[in-house]
């Protein structure tokens, strides 16, 4: 009996995903738990395991194809079996009724009006029924083994298909720039940050601070943080730490707009902003108000390690009471950013630049670093994020509390 592999349900809020390597092939043998293909979804790069040990067959979809969660992907078959169309129209049944809305089960019928049999589309074939909202159920495919292509929506009338108008091509000037397709990544960022900013009253605080003792701080405390936890201490490890406590101190930043309320949050979960080749995710550190340094250091070098390469969790971005983001590697002086909702703030932080400054009667050579606070004006004022960063700042000036 063949198995099915389907495109499995990562997350409540994800409804497909792009297919972007297969580890295997048509007829190589996969052992139960070995990956056999990654998706890329909103958030998230995920590996399929494959259910059970057999040879692989019938894979459906390419690279760069996007599924359905639910959806049948290929088949492993046992040793010596023969594949055999049944498996395929059971599955095609199934995969009809969730389309539609209808509960699945083991064995759902076909729902009225669908014909069960399997819906096979080139990716200009789908985007076409999608943007001229035509049921590929009511389309007979041209292509190789029964693929529906751009051609077949633009047929006359006259042989049941309905008729698509040709797509206009304007002249394209070969001086334009090639166009490059959105990943899942950096089509929800896109998506989300423009609903904040459009929807999130955003006002900021802005200072500059004197970060001599707080450089120092790392330096004397680097060799002991590195020997316990065997992670070099960052910056941002400090700045995480002096987050979390300042938020300790003013439990009425710790808040989300709720729609028709605010939402004081339980936890002081602080999410960092981790840069990717691809775009941009923000795992969160958990009660980060109770951890050392140490285990600051050690949880940020894990998270940054595995966001690099695709592996970090949906849940693991959940519940954030703000975000640090730190572009002062990058050469950032001081930038303005955008609040990740449904938190409240986001602090962000530029680069340590040493400057001529006035200290004690005299003009001397300081370590300065900018601090942006972006805050929800629905939610909170000027006067308690100003106490909010004042906290912070005297905590940077007195790293030793921290202790």
């Amino acid at each position: 009996m063949a198995v099915v592999i389907i495109l499995p349900k990562i997350d409540e809020a994800i409804t497909k995903g792009k297919i972007v390597e297969w580890k295997k092939k048509e007829g190589d043998r996969v052992t139960k738990g070995e990956v056999v293909f990654i998706i890329e979804t909103e958030k998230v790069t995920w590996e399929v395991e494959a259910p059970e040990s057999g040879i692989l067959q019938q894979v459906r979809y390419g690279v760069g194809e996007e599924v359905a969660v639910g959806t049948a992907v290929a088949f492993i078959l046992g040793e010596g079996e023969t594949w055999s169309e049944k498996y395929l129209d059971q599955v095609t049944v199934r995969e009809i009724a969730s389309s539609a809305g209808v509960e699945r089960r083991d064995s759902p019928p076909a729902p009225e009006g669908f014909p069960p049999r399997r819906v096979r589309a080139t990716p200009l074939a789908k985007r076409i029924a999608r943007e001229q909202k035509i049921n590929l159920l009511d389309i007979r495919g041209s292509g190789p083994g029964g693929r529906i292509t751009g051609k077949d929506l633009r047929q006359a009338p006259g042989d049941g298909q309905k008729r698509v108008p040709p797509l206009a091509v304007p002249a394209i000037p070969f001086t334009q720039g090639k166009k490059i397709p959105l990943s899942s990544m950096r089509e929800t960022i896109a998506r989300r940050l423009t609903e904040s900013f459009q929807s999130v009253p955003h006002f900021y605080l802005s200072l500059e601070e004197d970060v001599e003792k707080l450089c120092q701080a790392r330096e004397d405390l680097t060799p002991l943080i590195e020997k316990e936890s065997g992670v070099r201490i960052s910056l941002t490890d400090l700045l995480l730490k002096i987050t979390a406590s300042a938020l300790a101190e003013h439990p009425e930043i710790n808040v989300q707009w709720a729609g028709d309320g605010i939402r004081h949050l339980a936890e002081i979960n602080i999410g960092l902003a981790v840069a990717l080749d691809t775009g941009l995710v923000v795992p969160v550190v958990r009660l980060a108000n109770s951890l050392s340094l140490a285990d600051i250091a050690r949880v940020r070098a894990d998270f940054v390690k595995r966001a690099q390469q695709g592996k970090i969790r949906m849940e693991e971005m959940r519940g954030g009471s703000m975000t640090i983001t730190n572009l002062g590697p990058l050469g950032i002086d001081q930038f303005y950013p955008i609040i990740n909702p449904p938190e409240s703030c986001i602090l962000a932080a530029g680069r340590v630049l040493e400057k001529p400054v006035a200290h004690q009667g005299q003009v001397v050579i300081r370590k300065r670093m900018s601090l942006t606070l972006a805050i929800d004006h629905r939610v909170l004022d000027g006067a308690t994020g100003s106490r909010f960063l004042g906290t912070i700042q005297k905590l940077m000036e007195q790293p030793l509390l921290l202790i």
